[in-house]
């Protein structure tokens, strides 16, 4: 014989109770935690695709020099655009 399961009413009725029972602490919006700066960040994603050795190498600088891998290719990709006069 199988055993009672509870019904999807009393599992909403449940979770609503819960929702609704005051915190312990008050949460903060994910947006209060950034800081605000004068404007929003304007830079857009690229993806840039490598092997495994070029990352692991790329991750391995960016330690020696305790930046991150991001850090390193922003100043590449900088670097570059002022070598081809693109930006000063």
């Amino acid at each position: 014989m199988a055993k009672d399961r509870p019904t999807l009413t009393s599992l909403s009725d449940r979770l609503a109770r819960k929702a609704s029972a005051p915190a312990s602490e008050p949460e903060t919006p994910a947006t209060e935690t950034k800081p605000k700066a004068g404007k929003a960040d304007e830079r857009v994603q690229i993806i840039v695709r490598m092997s495994v050795a070029e990352r692991k190498a790329l991750r391995r600088i960016a330690l020696d020099q305790d930046t991150t891998a991001q850090a390193l290719a922003e100043e590449a990709i900088r670097d570059v655009l002022r070598r081809h006069g693109a930006v000063e």
